[in-house]
């Protein structure tokens, strides 16, 4: 709610319905609004399946990570899957592990999973390394790390133990040599997507080992192509759902026979590119190859959406294909018995998974082992065996969230009092907060509410095992691992994305880090050009309060899911007055009506005792949210979740 210092009004419903020509005006003016969206054929945006899905052999050293693991499990060779312990590394994970224990391929598989814990520095530290060599594994997979970590990886090649990274990171210049690394990001990545997780490269090489299984591996397709612009013709040919070069041809020693002709009259539910559409019909030609898949898709999804992944291009489709797979699971259709446990547990909607369920309570929970240093108790529970035992696991699982959110709300309490003892540390160009006090594990979510509360970069600092670990989280568009590459001769470690990042430091350093931060802080934010001053709204609609309503939220349904990229419908409403309204836990939050939208709940997270304050003194008021459907005890109602409230002059305002 605080320092919004301009609000810009998006046009009214009756405006868009008169000027877009549609059939569903709003539903086209949202998308043409959305640079990730506009350009995608009608029907991929409106649906979903494995023909959106673009072929796994285009990520670089993905072929040899294949040969590589098939080649060890039919050898009985020891190999070791080595996952972060986020959300993201606990389902790149098991994904990839729940593969290899259950596929008939890997009946006799040697196999060793591990995680790193909370007490250990990001990645292939020299705990993990000790870890690593004591188990002696002949093939080492490390998932969601290892891209940055060259010297740690030929120190393991060197002792004999062949390695495989699958990690979507940033890469270095110097990249690990003698290894498979598994990442879209490198720069001689063709792979159409950049920004993907690790659980889904996990997906992407479960496919390409069913895909190496079966006939159609490394048959060659061709195509006849009109040049653009004239009558030329010229053939285009594909082997593994990837286009390649003519001369290539030479090294599968093919003769003309052996080439198939493209399958110009297979037709895709969904319109979809010429590599997409050979890739998924080679995939149909194979049985049961997208059944043995479905399942898959649940933890690829769930790691895209807590990872933050942008959702559009093919991110998009694997949310709602893991959704589609999570709801049938959660109606007993499926294997996984650990996952499908904890959906029981977590009681959610029986009408079916949502975006929400993902962000908010699955991949909470599944976080949440890592940041209490238990992050085991996640990898057993989602590969459990059997329904008794996954049940056990699901709740002790939920007992660590409950722990996380008690530890979170602790270090939440003391943060504020801290900057209420120093509110001159507000006034920085970046916030940081270090106590003796604070408890470890929860950094991340700190360093978020601060930057929520602040609404500036954000540094959390908590004591850990006779170090300290904190996390960095980004405003608005600032890379945040530039600043911690400045101050990186402070660190033991560190690493991270642009918008979030981590690192460990000797407590004893944590003085001459902090002065030398805030310097190094105005000369990071000075660099950015185009960093605004103001923090500004941007509303989709302004919207009358008799036009709030169910069959309102289903005019953009379809635009589900939403999240980073696709942000959810932003809606404003001019000279609202409230009735009715509700005080909630002491007043921290409220609940309220608005006069003309009938029974539809309205509520005001944090800013409960702000709201009545303002309330006191003025008659209307103008409100930014947005609208949501919210499950609990039982019963869906929808609900108007409210970002911002205050008095706005057209485009501008003075905030609350």
């Amino acid at each position: 709610m605080h320092h919004v210092t301009k609000v810009h009004f998006g046009p009214l419903l009756a405006e868009v319905r008169t000027k877009v020509d549609s059939k569903r005006p709003l539903l086209r003016y949202l998308v043409d609004k959305r640079e990730g969206l506009r350009n995608i054929h009608p029907k991929e945006l409106l649906s979903s399946d494995f023909s959106c899905l673009h072929s796994p052999y285009s990520l670089p050293d993905l072929s040899d990570a294949v040969e590589l693991i098939l080649s060890f499990a039919k050898a009985g060779k020891k190999i070791l899957l080595y996952g972060d312990r986020d959300s993201d590394g606990v389902s790149s994970t098991c994904l990839l592990a729940f593969f290899l224990k259950s596929h008939k391929e890997f009946s006799n598989i040697n196999l060793e999973v591990m995680v790193s814990s909370e007490s250990d520095p990001y990645g292939l530290c020299k705990e993990a390394l000790v870890k690593i060599k004591k188990v002696k594994p002949d093939l080492l997979v490390t998932l969601d790390f290892g891209s940055s970590q060259a010297d740690e990886i030929e120190e393991l090649t060197n002792t004999g133990i062949q390695v495989i990274v699958l990690d979507h990171h940033e890469v270095p210049v110097r990249i690990p040599t003698n290894c498979a690394l598994v990442n879209p990001r490198r720069t001689d990545s063709i792979y159409p997507e950049k920004k993907i997780c690790t659980a889904v490269l996990s997906f992407k090489l479960v496919s390409a080992i069913l895909f190496r299984l079966s006939d159609e591996y490394g048959r060659v397709y061709v195509k006849t192509e009109v040049e653009e612009g004239s009558e030329k013709t010229s053939l285009v040919y594909f082997r593994n759902g990837i286009k390649i070069k003519e001369e290539s041809l030479l090294s599968f020693s093919l003769d003309e026979k052996s080439i198939r002709p493209y399958p110009e009259d297979f037709v895709t539910p969904i319109p979809v590119d010429t590599e997409r559409k050979l890739f998924f019909y080679q995939c149909s030609q194979i049985p049961d190859f997208f059944s043995s898949l479905e399942e898959e898709t649940d933890l690829a999804g769930i790691g895209t959406i807590t990872d933050m992944m942008p959702l559009i291009g093919e991110n998009r489709h694997f949310v709602k294909l893991a959704l589609n797979s999570l709801t049938k699971l959660y109606a007993g259709d499926k294997k996984r018995k650990g996952l499908s446990e904890l959906l029981k547990e977590l009681k959610l909607s029986p009408q079916g998974v949502t975006t929400k369920d993902l962000g908010w309570s699955i991949g909470p929970v599944l976080n949440s082992a890592g940041r209490m240093g238990k992050t085991e108790e996640a990898v057993s529970l989602l590969l459990s065996e059997t329904a008794t035992d996954a049940k056990t696991k699901a709740k002790q699982l939920l007992s660590i969230n409950e722990e996380r959110k008690e530890r979170t709300k602790r270090n939440m309490d003391r943060v504020e009092r801290y900057f209420a003892r120093k509110p001159e540390r507000t006034t920085k160009e970046i916030v940081f907060c270090y106590e003796p006090d604070m408890e470890p594990g929860v950094s991340g979510i700190v360093a978020t509410r601060m930057v929520d509360t602040y609404k500036k970069p954000a540094i959390f600092l908590a004591p850990d095992n006779g170090d300290a670990r904190g996390s960095i989280r980004s405003y608005d568009k600032e890379n945040v691992l530039e600043l911690l590459e400045s101050l990186s001769h402070h660190f033991l470690h560190f690493g991270g994305h642009p918008e979030a990042g981590g690192f460990s430091i000797q407590i004893d350093k944590i003085p001459a880090f902090e002065a030398e931060l805030y310097d190094a802080a105005g000369k990071w934010l000075a660099q950015d050009k185009e960093r605004e001053n103001t923090h500004s709204i941007e509303t989709d609609f302004t919207v009358l309060t008799e036009e709030m309503g169910e069959r309102l939220l289903k005019e953009w349904k379809d635009l589900e899911p939403f999240g980073q990229g696709n942000p959810d419908i932003k809606l404003a409403i001019r000279n609202a007055k409230a009735i009715h309204l509700t005080p909630l836990s002491g007043g921290k939050h409220v609940r309220f009506h608005l006069i003309g939208s009938g029974s539809l709940k309205y509520m005001i997270w944090n800013k409960g005792e702000e709201f009545q304050k303002f309330m006191s003194g003025h008659g209307s008021f103008d409100l930014v949210g947005s609208l949501e459907e919210n499950f609990y005890q039982g019963r869906t109602t929808l609900q108007f979740i409210v970002e911002w409230f205050g008095i706005a002059a057209e485009n501008s305002t003075q905030s609350n």
